[in-house]
C-alpha cells in the first residue's frame, strides 16, 4: 500500500472498529470487509465517506495521469 494511502486506510479501520456493523456481525473474520460495503447496515455516514475517500485515494493510485499529475491539493 502506498503511504499517501495510509492515514485514510487507518482512519477506515479505525471508523469500521466502532461501528455497530462489526460489533454484531456474526462472523469476526469477515466482519471488516463485509461492513465496508456501500450497502451495509449499521455504519454511519460519516465512515462511508471515509470509505469513500480511501477507494478515491487507490484508484487514483491505478490512473496513469493522475499519477504523473500528483494529487490535487497535496
Amino acid at each position: 500500500m502506498s503511504k499517501s494511502c495510509t492515514g485514510l486506510f487507518d482512519d477506515m479501520v479505525r471508523c469500521l472498529s466502532d461501528s455497530p456493523c462489526v460489533r454484531q456481525h456474526p462472523t469476526p473474520a469477515e466482519a471488516l470487509r463485509d461492513c465496508a460495503r456501500a450497502e451495509a447496515d449499521g455504519v454511519a455516514d460519516t465512515c462511508k465517506a471515509v470509505i469513500a475517500a480511501y477507494a478515491t485515494c487507490r484508484k487514483s493510485q491505478l490512473n496513469m495521469r493522475r499519477r504523473i499529475r500528483g494529487m490535487p491539493g497535496y
